[in-house]
C-alpha cells in the first residue's frame, strides 16, 4: 500500500499542472570494492549479480511510468577483496561495464595500484560510461594518454530541457594520494565549488550535482563553502544514510546530501523533479535492500563465477580455503574504536620480524569477516591491500632499527597524525595542559561490535582526543626507552609507502627501512595458527582509546595503549 502511495504521489507531480517539469530516478551505488559474490559480513546481502538485477528491475518499473534511470556510482569499485587479483584488478574495472553505470567517481582504491597501470586497465578495457573526477590532473604525457582522455570533469543530462551537469570529486587525502604518482590531485572543496560557479555563470549548466568520493564530513564541507550546488550524491565514509542529510551552503539554502552504504548491500532510489528556473524538488528517497529476494542476472553471475574459478587457479582451491584457526568475533575493521582484531593483527605484525614494537592503522583493514571458521581467504578480505597488482600475496612487513630517541620523535609525530593508530609493545600516558592524564575509556573492551554506520554516518561515533595534549612515560615493553639503545619497529606497507610518499619528516625519519620477506597475509595466518581462537578478550587491559569525540574531532581520533 505505502508503494502505491509513493507512486501515485510521484505520478502526480509528474502530470499536474507542471508540464516543463520532469521526473528523473537516480540509483546509486557506492564502495563496492570488489564484493562480487556477497557483502562477506553477511552472504545473504549484497552481491553484483543481485546488485544488477535490482537496478534492472528499478529501470524497468520506472520506465513503465514515464520516468527515465541513470545509474550513479561514488567510488572504490576496485580493491577490496581477494577478487581484485583476479586478473590484476581487470576483472574488477571491467565489471562495472556489465553493470550499466552511466558515470563513476575515481575513489582513492580505484588508483592504488599507481597510475600507469590504471591507465593499461583502461586501455584494455575502455569504461562503457563516464568515468569522472574534475580535481585529478594528469601529466600530458603520451604514456598516460589513455588515462588522460578517459577521465573527464563531468557528466551532462537534459531534464525536461533543464541542463544537469554531474561533477567528479575525488579525495584529496594525503595518505593515498601520492599513489596518483603521475598527476596531482587537487582540493575538491576548492575544484568543485570553483567548477559548479563556472558552469552556471556560463550557462553551461542550470542545475549541479556532485558525485563525490570524499566522505559524509568532506561532503558537509563542500556544501557550505559552495553556492552553486544542488545535490550530493557522496561515498568514501562507507555512510548508511536511510534519510537525506541537509547541510547550508554558503547561501543559507539547505542542500541534500545522500550515501547508499557499501559493499552492495544497498542501492540508493532518489527520485527528483526538476525544473528550470525553480530548486531541485527530493520526490522520494530510499536505501533497497539487496537481499535474497532480489535474484540474480544471469550474465553477472557467470562473470562473478568465472572471477571465483580464476582465484582458485591463482591460489590453489583447497590451500586458500583450509581452516587455520577460528573466530568467536567478527574480524572487524573499524576506526572508531578497538576491535580484537585490529588488536590481533598489530601483535602479529610485530611478531613477525621479532620486533619491539609495531604501528598499525585499522582503517587499512577490508571485509569484516564474521565468526566461525578462519580461512587463508578470510584472513586475506580481512586485510586485502595492494599496491602492485602482481604482488598476488599482498602488502609486507616493513621494519627499521631506529635509537631510542628517534623512537619518541616517531610516537610523536604518529600521534599528531589524521589517522587513527594502534600499537603493539608500547605503553604511554597522555597528559593535558596543566600536566593532568586524559582519562580513557574501556568500555568497548569485549564488545563484538558490527561495522556499518546509520543515518549520522561516521560522524558522532568517533572516539579520540579533544584537548590538547604532550605523550608522557613512554615505554617499550614495560621499561623507559633508553634514548642509544636500538629498538626495532614493525610496520605495514602502506603506512611505510604512504609516510614515504607524503612526508619528510617520515623519509628523514624511517630513512633506512627494510623490507621483509614476510607478507602482512602470512603474519596473520601465523598467528592465528598460534592462539587457535580469537575471541573478545584479545588486547583487553592493554589498549584504550580517548574521550568521547564528536565531529569535527573524526579525524584526530586515536587509539591509544595504556601505561598502567
Amino acid at each position: 500500500m505505502q508503494s502505491i502511495f509513493k507512486m501515485a504521489f510521484i505520478l502526480s507531480a509528474l502530470f499536474c499542472g507542471q508540464l516543463k517539469a520532469e521526473l528523473i530516478q537516480i540509483l546509486h551505488t557506492s564502495d563496492m570494492h570488489s564484493f562480487f559474490e556477497n557483502s562477506i559480513r553477511n552472504p545473504n546481502i549484497g552481491g553484483y549479480a543481485r546488485v544488477k538485477k535490482l537496478i534492472d528491475d528499478q529501470k524497468a518499473e520506472a520506465l513503465k511510468n514515464g520516468i527515465r534511470s541513470i545509474l550513479l556510482d561514488s567510488g572504490d569499485f576496485m580493491e577490496g577483496t581477494i577478487f581484485y587479483n583476479a586478473d590484476r584488478g581487470r576483472r574488477s574495472f571491467n565489471i562495472m561495464n556489465y553493470m550499466g553505470y552511466d558515470a563513476v567517481v575515481i575513489g582513492n582504491h580505484d588508483f592504488l595500484m599507481g597510475s600507469k597501470e590504471l591507465s593499461k586497465i583502461v586501455k584494455e578495457y575502455p569504461p562503457q560510461f563516464k568515468l569522472l573526477s574534475a580535481n585529478m590532473k594528469m601529466k600530458n604525457t603520451s604514456f598516460f594518454s589513455p588515462l588522460k582522455k578517459t577521465v573527464e570533469d563531468l557528466f551532462k543530462i537534459n531534464v525536461g530541457g533543464a541542463k544537469v551537469s554531474i561533477i567528479g570529486l575525488t579525495t584529496d587525502d594525503r595518505l593515498y594520494k601520492w599513489r596518483f604518482d603521475q598527476g596531482k590531485i587537487k582540493s575538491p572543496v576548492k575544484v568543485g565549488s570553483k567548477l559548479a560557479k563556472k558552469l552556471k555563470k556560463n550557462g553551461s549548466a542550470d542545475f549541479v550535482f556532485a558525485l563525490t568520493h570524499l566522505g559524509l564530513w568532506a561532503d558537509e564541507k563542500l556544501v557550505k563553502k559552495s553556492k552553486d550546488i544542488d545535490f550530493v550524491f557522496g561515498g568514501h565514509s562507507h555512510t548508511i544514510l536511510k534519510k537525506p542529510l541537509y547541510f547550508k551552503n554558503k547561501d543559507g539554502r539547505k542542500i541534500p546530501v545522500v550515501h547508499p552504504g557499501y559493499h552492495g548491500e544497498y542501492l540508493g532510489k532518489i527520485v527528483l523533479d526538476i525544473e528550470k528556473g525553480r530548486p531541485v524538488k527530493l520526490v522520494s528517497y530510499e536505501l533497497l535492500p539487496v537481499d535474497t529476494k532480489v535474484e540474480e542476472d544471469i550474465t553477472v553471475k557467470n562473470f562473478v563465477s568465472e572471477s571465483r574459478k580464476m582465484i582458485d587457479k591463482l591460489y590453489g582451491k583447497e590451500w586458500l580455503h583450509e581452516v587455520i584457526g577460528h573466530s568467536d568475533v567478527y574480524l572487524l575493521n573499524s576506526w572508531d574504536r578497538l576491535t580484537p582484531w585490529t588488536a590481533f593483527a598489530t601483535d602479529a605484525i610485530k611478531e613477525s620480524v621479532n620486533a619491539d614494537i609495531a604501528f598499525h592503522a585499522p582503517g587499512f583493514g577490508g571485509a569484516d569477516v564474521p565468526p566461525g571458521p578462519v580461512t587463508r581467504e578470510s584472513i586475506y578480505n580481512a586485510y586485502s591491500r595492494v599496491f602492485d597488482v602482481n604482488q598476488k600475496e599482498g602488502w609486507h612487513v616493513y621494519y627499521v632499527d631506529i635509537y631510542g630517541v628517534i623512537l619518541k620523535s616517531v610516537i610523536r609525530f604518529a600521534l599528531k597524525g589524521q589517522q587513527p593508530l594502534a600499537f603493539s609493545g608500547i605503553t604511554f600516558d597522555l597528559v593535558n595542559r596543566d600536566s593532568e592524564e586524559l582519562d580513557v575509556d574501556l568500555d568497548w573492551v569485549g564488545n563484538d561490535v558490527l561495522g556499518g554506520y546509520e543515518d549520522t554516518g561516521s560522524l558522532g561515533g568517533y572516539l579520540g582526543i579533544q584537548s590538547k595534549y604532550r605523550v608522557t612515560n613512554i615505554q617499550v615493553n614495560g621499561e623507559s626507552i633508553k634514548s642509544y639503545k636500538r629498538y626495532r619497529v614493525a610496520l605495514p606497507e602502506g603506512i611505510v609507502l604512504g609516510g614515504l610518499g607524503i612526508s619528510g619528516v617520515v623519509k628523514y625519519l624511517l630513512r633506512k627501512i627494510s623490507r621483509s620477506k614476510v607478507s602482512i597475509w602470512e603474519a596473520l595466518v601465523n598467528k592465528m595458527r598460534e592462539i587457535g581462537t580469537l575471541d573478545s578478550h584479545y588486547g583487553q587491559g592493554k589498549w584504550s582509546t580517548g574521550k568521547k569525540c564528536l565531529a569535527p574531532c573524526v579525524q584526530n581520533s586515536q587509539f591509544l595503549p595504556l601505561s598502567k
